[in-house]
């Protein structure tokens, strides 16, 4: 997957991003999320519905994903100014495209998701009982990609295990199928295709990478260096308007689960309420976040893992966490201070 998006990165950065060419214009921007409108990308649906991005100085426009290594892709091409996405991928991406030059300007998830998953009555109690087991995953999903550093920290051969190549629609049915012992998967996708099965969420436990000696981070917000520099106020405002968002989506999972189906009328609103509860509990809503505020990023955490996973991802150099992540363009403190409400 990722080969893929650089090999069609390569024609499209050859054209001239957009933004370079309107830097007169009104502050606007279009922000990319890394997948379908859901519950979860709710902050940012709402701070454009609301006119919370607006009052905060900026016309941000909120557009579907197509996977994090998509979003990337099309900052870096000029085709939207804004994304977000998982910073481990866009690490890999400016890693393989030295020339590109990106940067990170807010952490939304204080606590990566990815994880392995197992039925509950499984045998598989530890991370080291994976060792010999089968587990199913399409080839490009992130916790797959990051396996070798979990299981490397729990002391196996990453090699020990075999994996089925599947697609993600058909990861869980493997599972459910006693087909695998196992997927890799984010917490929050996996949680709830159990519950769309018609399973709760406790008929699979969790294996999350952050609890077993790997502290990710998870999803953050990112420009190109270019546009960042031309446009600062429009990064603040977006950092603004998704403080405002993430407030209100923790305060009231049900009411940020119904503002996002008026964007996705197909939406569940039960299921898409849980999915933002799990959500809050695992990444976005941290003893840290409550400590610090939002996005208070420890860099130290951020530069070790960073190397950690440049190593999974077989990455001899990656870029060091001060460039990749800045704090040049939050507003002050005071507005990054945690609430619920």
């Amino acid at each position: 997957m990722y080969r893929r998006h650089l090999i069609a990165a390569s024609g499209a950065l050859l054209a001239a991003p957009r933004h370079l060419a309107a830097q007169g214009a009104p502050r606007r921007a279009t922000i990319a999320m890394d997948w379908a409108l859901q519950g979860v990308t709710a902050p940012w649906t709402m701070a454009e519905d609301r006119g919370w991005f607006r009052e905060a100085g900026a016309e941000i426009a909120v557009t579907r994903g197509f996977g994090s290594g998509d979003t990337v892709v099309k900052v870096a091409s000029g085709a939207v100014e804004l994304g977000y996405a998982d910073v481990y991928t866009l690490m890999r991406f400016l890693a393989q495209n030295p020339a590109q030059r990106m940067v990170a300007f807010f952490m939304v998830h204080d606590r990566s998701a990815l994880s392995l998953a197992v039925m509950a009555d499984s045998p598989i109690r530890q991370p080291a009982d994976f060792a010999g087991k089968t587990l199913a995953a399409p080839p490009g999903d992130a916790s797959r990609s990051v396996f070798p550093l979990f299981a490397q920290k729990a002391g196996f051969d990453p090699g020990a295990v075999r994996w089925l190549d599947v697609s993600a629609d058909l990861r869980e049915a493997m599972l459910l199928r006693r087909q695998a012992d196992g997927i890799s998967g984010h917490v929050t996708t996996v949680a709830m295709n159990i519950r769309g099965a018609g399973l709760p969420r406790e008929a699979v436990r969790f294996f999350p990478y952050s609890d077993f000696g790997v502290p990710l981070y998870g999803h953050v917000l990112f420009s190109t260096t270019a546009f960042a520099e031309a446009n600062a106020p429009v990064l603040t405002a977006c950092a603004k308007g998704t403080v405002r968002g993430l407030r209100a989506m923790i305060a009231d999972p049900r009411a940020a689960a119904e503002a996002a189906k008026r964007r996705e009328p197909l939406l569940d609103v039960d299921i898409e309420a849980e999915r933002i509860r799990i959500a809050n509990d695992m990444m976005f809503v941290t003893p840290h976040v409550r400590a610090n505020g939002f996005s208070a990023v420890d860099m130290d955490r951020l530069d070790s893992t960073m190397k950690e996973v440049g190593q999974a991802f077989g990455i001899a150099n990656p870029p060091p966490a001060s460039q990749l992540y800045t704090t040049r363009y939050l507003p002050p403190p005071a507005d990054l201070a945690f609430a619920a409400s």
